[in-house]
Formats: structure tokens, C-alpha cells, sequence
């Protein structure tokens, strides 16, 4: 059985989930703040008998905010009960962690007709006095700072959320009964963090003021309140009342999930699950799925009709994704995608980093989406990615626009290609994350950016506000196993060469602040019959530049 990814579209706003399985349908809610990732050992293990459904629930992972403000528990419940109709799914059980276990029972008793049963694992059940505890220090504001500094503090406040309960009471009354988290478990935490931004706090304190064990004796579907030795809930099981259905899970947590399965196969729902329907456009925003690229899901983003005219397909910069080129998109006015590489953003990872691999991607999406022939744009190292993808298809690749293109002397190539990018790998002490900060800080102010004499201070504005540097460090944070391949491929492959022997017509676009600025005169050299599009930082500036190349080029 293959996991998938998918997007639904929910009136104007987005909801992500994974599916698995084959079967009745199994609804799987994450805690906070999380996403449908941390559920992936669940669910494989419910796919045996079930089509196991995992929701990144909204404001959370990849999936929008509700409307209201602010959404309660029940809102949450509701708008599963809007998915499962968008899926055409009739009846389903629900099972939940934490935040998710009082989606999952909210669920069961606004929807009984379409709920079979509701599982949970660890039900938040607080006292007035501690769910108002929570509501005033549990939460605290998410803010980039500088430095850095916010990184580190997410790192220790998601670990010591699994050392203490709650984390900010940090005394032995409160160790909590488990294993701190290993280091790729913490740092996929942070990812999901920074995912939510400040707006993590939105989903977790609905479940702070949801009514907990209040809405048991309005319960008409079973309900089963699970609790796991070592999680924070688990001490609650005291308090609830004797005709409540209570039942403690093993420790270990692929043997709860398969306890969990156990009891879900009581009370089976009834139907199937129909296919999964593509995600439907929404009016000013790019219209995000998934393609299968070689076997491997790769995330793709569409605007305007691909098919009116030929579209203009946006290699990303790598190690990135094609999130940080939204605005760009919904500036353009024209057909265009975008698409993350393999193993960059959400695409699934592929066994092999470099130009000649992302090109395939680039014609494989192209494939999928039925679009014969393209424009063809690539930023800094997605630069590399056209190049390659034009000079292999020169039937279909219409034209080139290189912004700002990493384009290196064959010496520099030699010398930089090893060193560009430090290891980034989760260390326990999430000091990885400070490399990920700095590294990028740093290309702001230095060319190289780790040749910090004032010969090489960088002579434009920055870039390195903390709100943009957060947006950068997410995407490329979420494959920290890709980025220091992905920089080395693309900083050694011989770009200039490459340009030069380009067929197509080619443009050049670049800021005045662009991190690659520098290049520009090489490339420049090499192509000398093309024209420089000159632009402002912000999106509304670069997606006039882009017009104007592909009218010049026309």
C-alpha cells in the first residue's frame, strides 16, 4: 500500500490530508500543533482494514484557517463533516490525539449519523483553573527575531512539551512519563510550527476551552477515551465518569495502534471511499495538487488556463519550494506553474539531487498536466533546472528567462561548490537550525557568504528581514537531507557553458538586491543578444519584468 498526498478544495479555502488503505473510512486528527505527519505509523497500521483518512486540520501542515474568529471545536468538527461530504465519503469513525481527540468527539456528537464511532488517544480533559493556565502562558507569540533566537526556542519548547506537562511548568511535579523526542521527531515538530506561524495558537486554544467531559451525556455514538502510559492525558483517566467507555492502550505506540484497530473493527462504518477528487481552483490564488512524477508525488501550482495559451512553468531556487513564488504567481496574469522538485517543499524525495533530475521533473509535471510546449523560468539555481530542461527538449522549451542565474567561473565552481553549504542535518541540540539562519543571513551581507572580509560585504539592501528569512528557512528546513546535495549540484554544474550552447531565445531578469546579483555579468557575456529586465524586490515589480521579457521574446 503507497501513502498519498491530496487537496481538497473547501469554498475559498484549502484543506490537505493523506490517504492510505482501502476500505471504510477512518478519519485520523493530530494534536497540536502538528500536522497529518506525525500520524503516519497510525494510519499505516489502520490501512490494513481501513481507507485511513489523515487531515492536516485547518490553520495547521498545508491546510488553510477556518473563517471564524476564533474557531471553537466545534467549527473543527464541522468542517470535517464539509470534507467528508467533498469527498463523498457517508460515514466514517473518527480517531483523535489531543486537539484532534475532541474534533474526533465533537465530531461523533454534532454528526452522529455520519460518525460510526470516535476513538481517542488522550481526550484533554482540564479544570477550569488549568485550561485558563494554559490560555495565558501555554500560548506564547510566535516572533522572528534577527538573530535567530526564535529557532532555538521553538526547538526546546516543542521537546520540553514532551519532558514536561504542561512545558512551561519545568518542576518535577510535571516530568512527564516518557522519552524526551530524538532529534528528527523535534525537528519535524519545529517545521510544523513554523507551518502554522503565530497562528498556532488559534487551533490549540480551541482546545482549551472545548468543554471536555461536559459533552459526554450528549454522546449517542460509541465513543471509546483512550489513554497511553507516558502521554499527558493519561492521568486523567481518574476523572471520568463510570459509564464512560475508558480504556488504557499500551505504551508502545505501534502496539496502541494496533489495539486502536482492534477496537475500531467494532463498529465499522458503513460505504466506501470514492477516489480522490483533484483540488478545484480558487479565485486569486494558484491551484495546488499533486502529480505523479516517475512514481513520486510531486507538488505542483497552477494559475490561469494551462491550456489557452502556452504557460510559463517557474523552476524554483534549490534547496526551496514553490510556496515562496505564490505571490509571484498570482502577480503574473498569464497561465503559469510552479512546482516543487523532488525532494524539496513536499515532493517526495528522489535518490538523485541535481539539474538533469529536476529538468526530468520539470517535463514530467509538464506531462501530467498536459502541457505540450512552455516558457521556461528558473530563479537562481532553478536557473540550472531550465537550462537543462531546455537544452534536453528544445521542442518544447519556447524560451529561457534566467533570474538572476548562479552562473560561476569554472574556478569558482571548483572552490565554492564543497563549502557553500554547512551540514544541516538535526542535531539534538537543534544548532542546525542556527546554520540554516546564519548561512542565509548571511548570503544577505557577504559574497560568499562565508568570506566575511569588507572586500566582499555585499554593496545592496540585505534582505534579511526576519519575516522573510523565517518563510525561506521553512521550506528548505522541511528536507534538511536534500540541502547540502541540492546546493553542491547545482553551484558545480557547468551553467555557463551550458547557456552558451542554449538554442532558444533567452532573457535575463534580476533585482538590484537579489542574492545572485553578482552573476549577472557573466551571463550576461555569454548571451549577449539578450535583453536585462530589470525589477523591483516585491512581486508586483518582478511579475511586470516577466511580462515584459516574454513580450520581448515573443
Amino acid at each position: 500500500m503507497r501513502l498519498t498526498r491530496h487537496f481538497l478544495t473547501l469554498g475559498t479555502r484549502r484543506l490537505h490530508y493523506t490517504r492510505i488503505g482501502q476500505g471504510p473510512a477512518v478519519c485520523l486528527l493530530h494534536a497540536s500543533p502538528c500536522s497529518a505527519k506525525v500520524l503516519q505509523p497510525v494510519q499505516e497500521v489502520f490501512a490494513s482494514h481501513f481507507t485511513a483518512l489523515a487531515f492536516d486540520t485547518p490553520g495547521f501542515g498545508l491546510s488553510d484557517l477556518l473563517p471564524q474568529d476564533p474557531p471553537e471545536i466545534e467549527d473543527f468538527a464541522d468542517g470535517l463533516a464539509a470534507a467528508l461530504e467533498a469527498l463523498g465519503v457517508d460515514q466514517a469513525s473518527t480517531y483523535g490525539r489531543h486537539t484532534g481527540a475532541s474534533i474526533a468527539v465533537e465530531f461523533a456528537r454534532r454528526h452522529p449519523a455520519r460518525c460510526a464511532m470516535a476513538l481517542t488517544d488522550g481526550f484533554p480533559v482540564f479544570s477550569a483553573k488549568a485550561a485558563e493556565e494554559r490560555l495565558a502562558r501555554y500560548l506564547l507569540p510566535l516572533v522572528p527575531q534577527w538573530d535567530g533566537g526564535h529557532l532555538l526556542w521553538l526547538w526546546y519548547r516543542y521537546r520540553d512539551q514532551h519532558v514536561f506537562w504542561p512545558w512551561h511548568n519545568q518542576t518535577l511535579a510535571f516530568r512527564a512519563d516518557t522519552d524526551a523526542p530524538e532529534a528528527a521527531f523535534n525537528h519535524r515538530g519545529v517545521v510544523e510550527l513554523l507551518e502554522a506561524g503565530d497562528g498556532y495558537r488559534i487551533g490549540y486554544a480551541a482546545a482549551f476551552r472545548h468543554r471536555g467531559l461536559a459533552v459526554l451525556p450528549e454522546l449517542t455514538v460509541p465513543v471509546c477515551f483512550g489513554n497511553r502510559p507516558g502521554d499527558s492525558q493519561h492521568r486523567t483517566m481518574a476523572a471520568y465518569p463510570p459509564e464512560a467507555w475508558v480504556q488504557e492502550m499500551p505504551r508502545d505506540p505501534l502496539a496502541a495502534a494496533a489495539a486502536e484497530r482492534a477496537i475500531l473493527l467494532r463498529h465499522r462504518p458503513r460505504g466506501a471511499v470514492p477516489p480522490s477528487p483533484l483540488a478545484t481552483p480558487i479565485p486569486g490564488r494558484s491551484t495546488t495538487n499533486y502529480v505523479d512524477v516517475g512514481g513520486r508525488q510531486v507538488l505542483v501550482r497552477v494559475i490561469g488556463d494551462l491550456h489557452a495559451a502556452p504557460p510559463l512553468v517557474i523552476a524554483p531556487h534549490v534547496p526551496g519550494s514553490s510556496a515562496l513564488y505564490e505571490d509571484l504567481l498570482r502577480a503574473l496574469g498569464i497561465p503559469a506553474i510552479a512546482f516543487d522538485p523532488p525532494g524539496h517543499g513536499e515532493s517526495e524525495a528522489a535518490g538523485e539531487q541535481g539539474p538533469e533530475a529536476w529538468a526530468a521533473a520539470l517535463w514530467g509535471v509538464c506531462d501530467a498536466l498536459g502541457v505540450k510546449a512552455a516558457h521556461l523560468l528558473g530563479h537562481n539555481a532553478g536557473a540550472t533546472t531550465v537550462v537543462a530542461a531546455a537544452a534536453s527538449r528544445p521542442d518544447r522549451a519556447l524560451s529561457v528567462l534566467l533570474d538572476a542565474p548562479i552562473a560561476l567561473p569554472a574556478r569558482l565552481r571548483a572552490e565554492w561548490a564543497p563549502r557553500w553549504a554547512p551540514d544541516v542535518l538535526p542535531a539534538w541540540d537543534g544548532s542546525h537550525l542556527l546554520r540554516m539562519w546564519h548561512m542565509r543571513r548571511d548570503m544577505g551581507l557577504w559574497f560568499p557568504w562565508w568570506d566575511r572580509r569588507l572586500e566582499n560585504a555585499r554593496a545592496t539592501e540585505p534582505m534579511v528581514e526576519p519575516a522573510r528569512l523565517q518563510a525561506e528557512i521553512r521550506e528548505v528546513a522541511k528536507n534538511p537531507e536534500s540541502f547540502a546535495p541540492a546546493w553542491h549540484s547545482a553551484l558545480a554544474w557547468p551553467l555557463p557553458e551550458r547557456l552558451a550552447a542554449l538554442p532558444q531565445r533567452v532573457a535575463f531578469l534580476a533585482a538590484a538586491n537579489d542574492l545572485f546579483v553578482q552573476c549577472l555579468d557573466l551571463a550576461l557575456s555569454l548571451r549577449p543578444e539578450a535583453k536585462l529586465h530589470r525589477s523591483g524586490d516585491g512581486p508586483a515589480d518582478k511579475a511586470a519584468a516577466i511580462r515584459a521579457a516574454l513580450a520581448g521574446i515573443a
